[in-house]
């Protein structure tokens, strides 16, 4: 969406926020860092599965002291944000702000309105992420604890100057080594032991039929609409979805996964989603639902081991 378009797609959306009763409290000008993270953040985006320091949905996290350098100036991992050219947070421009986008009315492919199942964010919190960004999105009164090794004298301080400011890829580069690869292997040993009974016949059409459609393909999550990480399960698109495809979180691109990689499953972030994700590479999946049965992982991994056919 054209960047007018979309500034005056937020603008409407906020007014249309601030009609009831008597609209939203008054907020002092570019409302503080601080005062977001305690009164939006911290109740309403750190719950399980979201974007605590465990979880970092999306490839996020909002917990305190590590937030603000995840939020502004950050390309978000959203393949259509990006392609419109969003960052997570724009200072000075709240309409090229995709923090906005997600707590008032993002489109199609840009993933469901933030909290995820949860009642939208009342106006005077709205408006206190809009005044905070169009005032430039200042840090506010918490120092961060990447500001700390500050007091450390500068010439002698190379480190610290790669500590001060922590982007997504240095927070999660070195995880990415260790977790990237270790869950899937592991995990798909244990599987693969258990995947002969179930290998055989294992088509996409069985795979769609009895997981991707029920548990991955509903409202807010893999649909056609809602596209959650630019992934659409549903029947007409999850193969040319998955196949080859690199996946939009830092850290299993950083590790050299693909969605599905035909005849690999311990390269397939897939089968990392549906078992054990570690660190920075989000929630397990279906989130918020059952978790895949032993039965249905270990039909995937056939799947995939048996090249990833696509009928």
């Amino acid at each position: 969406m054209p960047r007018l378009l979309r500034g005056a797609a937020l603008l409407i959306a906020l007014l249309l926020c601030g009609c009831a009763g008597d609209g939203p409290a008054p907020v002092a000008a570019g409302g503080a860092f601080d005062l977001l993270q305690q009164e939006v953040f911290n109740p309403n985006c750190l719950s399980a599965g979201c974007h605590n320091s465990t979880a970092q949905a999306g490839g996020l996290n909002l917990t305190a002291g590590v937030s603000y350098g995840e939020l502004v100036d950050i390309d978000p991992t959203n393949a259509v944000a990006q392609a419109d050219g969003l960052l997570r947070v724009t200072p000075f421009a709240p309409g090229d702000s995709f923090l906005l986008v997600k707590v008032t009315a993002p489109g199609a492919g840009e993933g469901g309105r933030m909290p995820l199942g949860a009642s939208a964010l009342p106006p005077d919190q709205l408006e206190m992420i809009r005044a905070w960004i169009a005032d430039g999105a200042p840090r506010g009164g918490t120092p961060e604890p990447s500001a700390t090794p500050s007091p450390t004298p500068l010439p002698p301080s190379p480190t610290a100057t790669a500590t001060i400011t922590p982007t997504p890829a240095d927070t999660v580069t070195p995880s990415a080594t260790v977790t990237g690869s270790a869950p899937p292997t592991s995990t798909v040993t244990a599987t693969a032991s258990a995947s002969p009974t179930v290998t055989q016949g294992a088509g996409l059409t069985r795979i769609q039929n009895t997981i991707f459609t029920p548990s991955c393909a509903t409202a807010f999550c893999h649909d056609a609409q809602t596209m959650s990480a630019g992934l659409n399960l549903s029947s007409e698109a999850s193969y040319a979805a998955l196949i080859d495809v690199v996946p939009t979180n830092a850290v299993a691109r950083t590790a050299g996964l693909l969605r599905v990689e035909p005849f690999v499953p311990a390269n397939s972030f897939l089968i990392v989603k549906v078992t054990q994700p570690g660190a920075g590479q989000g929630s397990k999946m279906p989130l918020g639902g059952a978790p895949l049965s032993a039965e249905q992982v270990a039909l995937l991994t056939g799947w995939i081991e048996a090249g990833a056919p696509s009928n």
